[in-house]
């Protein structure tokens, strides 16, 4: 079989994600119709629910192709990663979609072989699970971001998510809450918090040591609040599947996180002690992402590639649309 034409749009394609040096993967701009009509496969970073005003063209113009599409997104282990530009900085890929419900990476009874590269080139301990703490931990994420898209399909507002968690934690413990709030639009967050009643409920000042790579992620001051938590609490936050390797009970409130398989799901569990068996969970994630030097070489593509033929080459292209931009019209 022929390589597929694999092309992604320059002005959507975020400069701190690598793209495979193949002669058949082909960057170029949104003006290039010619290159655009010929593709058989999309690239792109994120997801449209987390595109900028003058990017959703690019999204919507890609989703209703018809065409499949690859999905580019940052790493699932983000604790002591190589930020980019660095050759072994990681960098996620999947079909359709980075969420774990929504896309397709391929990673199923995975080897472990990725996963202890990962775990040995980011100095990853997986701890042994502990019952003990002082607080439940509620991790907060971006108000906004694309990985909130299902929690504003459930609950409308991050003020109703916030508060419905609340009320059910309270439920199952006394323990005071420990919020944590995102890196990212801490003032936005606050004034979320303002119409909520906070009592037993603490803000976490560990905000110190945070690692900035575009996004902004945890750092040291993660790492002390998961000192003395009893559990953590999250929607589906990275910092969730930080937590499970850290021995903590984890509870993911949403099946798109990554962290579900290894999570508590109910939080009737707060105080009982369950624990999982994370070695298959952790051997699957690490055919999630890839290096830069691996991606350049084109190696997500021959990992996913599979699927293609099996799955989403059958897809059909969709009707003629035109998109409207601030410069001109754009004609597909």
């Amino acid at each position: 079989m022929n390589d597929p034409l694999i092309v992604g749009i320059k002005e959507m394609y975020k400069t701190s994600h690598p793209f495979p040096q193949l002669p058949f993967f082909k960057l170029v701009s949104f003006e290039d119709k010619h290159t655009l009509e010929s593709a058989d496969i999309f690239v792109q970073n994120n997801i449209i629910e987390q595109g900028r005003k003058h990017r959703k063209i690019y999204y919507q113009y890609i989703k209703d192709s018809g065409k499949p599409y690859l999905c580019v997104e940052a790493p699932v282990f983000r604790k002591n990663m190589l930020l980019h530009p660095h050759p072994n900085s990681y960098h996620r890929w999947s079909w359709i979609s980075y969420l774990r419900n929504e896309g397709d990476y391929n990673n199923v009874n995975c080897s472990p072989d990725r996963w202890q590269t990962i775990k040995k080139l980011q100095n990853i301990q997986v701890k042994d699970w502990k019952y003990s703490g002082d607080y439940i931990l509620l991790i907060m994420q971006r108000p906004g971001d694309s990985s909130l898209k299902n929690l504003f399909l459930k609950y409308n507002s991050y003020e109703n998510f916030l508060t419905s968690t609340i009320k059910q934690i309270r439920k199952h413990t006394d323990r005071t809450i420990r919020i944590r709030l995102h890196p990212a639009k801490q003032l936005l967050q606050l004034k979320i918090l303002k119409n909520i009643n906070l009592q037993n409920i603490e803000i976490s000042q560990n905000m110190h040591g945070i690692i900035s790579n575009g996004n902004k992620e945890g750092g040291t001051g993660l790492y002390e609040d998961f000192k003395n938590a009893r559990a953590v609490v999250g929607f589906n936050s990275n910092a969730l599947t930080e937590s499970i390797c850290e021995g903590i009970p984890t509870f993911s409130l949403c099946e798109s996180s990554m962290a579900w398989e290894c999570s508590n799901n109910d939080l009737s569990y707060l105080e009982s002690e369950v624990c999982f068996n994370r070695d298959r969970w952790l051997a699957n994630l690490g055919y999630c992402q890839w290096t830069l030097t691996e991606t350049r070489a084109g190696d997500p593509w021959h990992h996913l590639k599979t699927l293609y033929k099996t799955k989403y080459k059958k897809k059909k292209p969709g009707k003629l649309k035109v998109y409207k931009s601030n410069k001109r019209k754009h004609i597909r």
